[in-house]
């Protein structure tokens, strides 16, 4: 009896056997079965691709930053910009804003503003323009002027001048109380100007012509002037007072006051 519990027990340890868990099929565990989907698998990988690329666009489209202008004092519409009118900030570009980098300040600086621009604002290329922008109800008037016609310093674009009617020379000083032409400076009309909006009559009189003009523009006279004009100055006053301003500036009445602008922008 012993001897037969024996043998069964090294039939089952020999392999093949033929007795045992390992030579019946039906004794063994099932094995899984392996199924090969191609399609699933490159849509995986596909969707691994993407999301680097997405990542990537991400990160590379944050770390495109530059340095652009931004706008730190009010600069009306027509005026010149000026260094102190600009500042710098640090931004991630979209492609889609027209931002003026810093790199490109040379070119912004003298010239006018073709909106209003206000503070705290990017500065784009579109608010910047190559000429003067006349404002609707403005002329501008060219003025030849010689020394004693204007500050010794002379005037710069942007800044704010008084346009005054002098005498000609060896005519009696015939002064007239000033007239403001309406819409100039703000200043209500007084008195009458014929509706020209001069502020001192015609003929001998003398007076202020524009108590507020922007000048937008300077020069030096030609070399080849043999005159005695030392700088060609652009002023914007109203239309109604352009006239009178060519008239006098033609005779050699006008001369120039440099007044407070009452900030920039005003």
């Amino acid at each position: 009896m012993w001897g037969a519990v024996v043998t069964s027990i090294l039939r089952r340890a020999v392999p093949g056997g033929g007795t045992g868990p390992s030579a019946d099929p039906a004794a063994r565990l099932p094995s899984g079965v392996r199924v090969r989907r191609p399609v699933l698998a490159m849509a995986s990988v596909g969707l691994v691709a993407a999301s680097i690329a997405v990542f990537v666009g991400i990160a590379s489209h944050a770390s495109r930053r530059v340095d652009v202008l931004t706008v730190v004092q009010p600069v009306a519409q027509g005026q010149t910009i000026v260094a102190s009118d600009l500042g710098t900030d640090t931004i991630s570009t979209t492609g889609t804003l027209a931002t003026v980098t810093v790199a490109d300040a040379a070119g912004v600086l003298g010239r006018v503003a073709a909106v209003p621009l206000v503070p705290g604002s990017l500065l784009v290329a579109a608010d910047v323009a190559s000429v003067p922008v006349i404002q609707a109800g403005s002329a501008v008037v060219g003025l030849a002027l010689k020394d004693g016609q204007l500050p010794s310093s002379g005037v710069s674009a942007g800044e704010t001048v008084m346009v005054v009617q002098t005498a000609a020379p060896g005519a009696a000083v015939s002064t007239a109380p000033p007239v403001v032409a309406a819409g100039m400076a703000g200043l209500p009309s007084t008195g009458s100007s014929g509706g020209t909006g001069s502020l001192a009559p015609s003929g001998g009189s003398t007076g202020v012509l524009v108590p507020s003009a922007l000048v937008v523009a300077t020069a030096a006279p030609p070399t080849s002037s043999s005159g005695s004009t030392t700088e060609l100055v652009s002023v914007e006053v109203a239309a109604p007072v352009a006239a009178d301003v060519s008239v006098a500036a033609a005779a050699g009445q006008v001369s120039l006051v440099l007044v407070p602008s009452g900030g920039r922008g005003a």
